[in-house]
């Protein structure tokens, strides 16, 4: 099990990482599925009532998800905001 904190551009640039759309077909337009079990979402945070820049996400990678798209996203925070409990 391994914990990212990740930074994206925006919610569509995370969203595109994310998730997938299964079950897409001529006539139907699928369902979006999350690539990892265990996502959150935190969005925008604030700092002294300033935004800080990126779309935020906590991912709970567990024994055999690849994480390896995320490694771009991944940034350490001196004090996350939210953490896995």
């Amino acid at each position: 099990m391994q914990d990212l904190y990740l930074s994206f551009a925006d919610e569509a640039a995370a969203h595109a990482v994310l998730y997938r759309t299964e079950g897409a077909g001529e006539d139907t337009p699928g369902y979006e599925m999350p690539n990892f079990k265990n996502i959150d979402t935190i969005g925008v945070i604030y700092k002294d009532e300033q935004p800080i820049a990126g779309w935020h996400v906590n991912v709970r990678l567990l024994d055999g998800e690849d994480g390896s798209a995320l490694s771009a996203y991944q940034v350490n925070p001196a004090t996350p905001v939210r953490v896995w409990g």
